[in-house]
């Protein structure tokens, strides 16, 4: 991936041609079929997807013209707020007599888990739906969940982006995570999609399994069936500021413009910093966490991110970084134990 000369026509040549061979609406736009739910071409279409107990708010918005089918979920973890209220705008935006291809927007994946205000878990059974994936139709409601959205959902799109923001205790600069699976076509494609959406930092990520039997994440459900999956981080601390907000909507229509599904130019960052590793600083005590750094800082190996104290005010420890690189992630909040890894760095890319 460091060394990438493929052209962008040819990525761009590749990518259409993916989509022609596999998307369903390749050769006609045939009404579009979700969830058991048909959308007829020229139509927005917003509903509950529904399976026994499963409730999903979705919009299908099918274009009248061919192209891609893309995914854009909200709310995979329920307290994470910025991209559920800019997918509902997204939604009022998109002009189907302009769109080529068909738009799904996953108001809210996670629908449980956002009414009880729970910290990424479900609710019914604590499970975290990023880690469940593909699923099991006969497991927990989580995992009920999951296969559903590897069967209804993953099977039907060419492109997916989930976006994410930080929790109620976390901190974080704005970042658009590239997974890769040793196949390059499909990983310079990944990477062509995240620069196009905008963001300026790049984390490449290749950490989870390749078997897509044991995908873990939502994500990389999509790039081990061959389809590129971003996850986008924008937004911190349970908030829903305009700013994260609108520049969720700025990514969704750079994503729209690169697919050449509505008409326009994607504007990548002009300075993008892409890292090839994260590194994980962990508390060896249990107490109360103080942050020494800020999101975004450039720091060397050896400074001080953050001190542990006891429950008396004592400190009992000072978390210092093991490399150099850039503050990605903060866990603001006082509670810590030990383990726990409250700051995350990200090491640059040498090109």
């Amino acid at each position: 991936m460091k060394n990438n000369k493929r052209s962008y026509f040819f990525i761009k040549q590749w990518m259409l041609v993916v989509w022609f061979l596999t998307s369903s609406t390749a050769f006609a736009q045939a009404p579009f079929e979700l969830a058991n739910v048909l959308t007829e071409a020229g139509q927005s279409n917003s509903y509950m997807a529904k399976e026994n107990d499963l409730e999903v708010p979705v919009t299908v918005i099918h274009g009248t013209q061919p192209g891609p089918v893309l995914l854009l979920t909200a709310g995979v973890h329920g307290d994470e707020f910025p991209a559920v209220l800019a997918l509902q705008r997204l939604r009022d935006e998109v002009d189907t007599k302009q769109l080529k291809g068909t738009l799904i927007l996953v108001h809210l994946a996670n629908l449980p888990g956002f009414h009880a205000r729970r910290v990424a878990l479900h609710p019914l059974d604590n499970k975290n739906l990023n880690r469940e994936f593909p699923g099991d139709k006969n497991g927990t409601p989580t995992e009920q969940l999951a296969e559903f959205f590897t069967r209804e959902f993953i099977s039907r799109m060419d492109f997916l982006i989930d976006m994410h923001s930080g929790s109620w205790n976390q901190e974080l600069l704005p970042h658009v995570y590239s997974p890769f699976v040793d196949n390059k076509e499909l990983d310079d494609l990944t990477f062509e999609f995240a620069k196009a959406i905008g963001m300026q930092h790049i984390v490449m990520y290749g950490e989870r399994p390749r078997d897509p039997a044991n995908s873990i994440s939502y994500p990389n459900t999509a790039m081990t069936r061959g389809k590129p999956g971003l996850t986008t981080e924008i937004g911190h601390l349970g908030q829903r500021d305009e700013e994260s907000v609108e520049d969720t909507l700025t990514l969704s229509r750079n994503a729209l413009y690169f697919l050449e599904m509505l008409p326009g130019e994607p504007t990548p960052h002009p300075n993008p910093v892409i890292y090839d590793k994260l590194k994980y600083v962990a508390s060896p005590a249990d107490g109360l966490f103080t942050p020494r750094v800020e999101i975004g800082s450039v720091i060397e190996e050896g400074t001080i991110v953050g001190d542990v104290r006891d429950y008396f005010g004592n400190i009992v420890a000072e978390l210092t970084s093991p490399v150099s690189g850039i503050v990605m992630m903060i866990n603001y909040t006082p509670p810590i134990k030990t383990g726990e890894t409250p700051v995350t760095i990200g090491l640059e890319q040498d090109i």
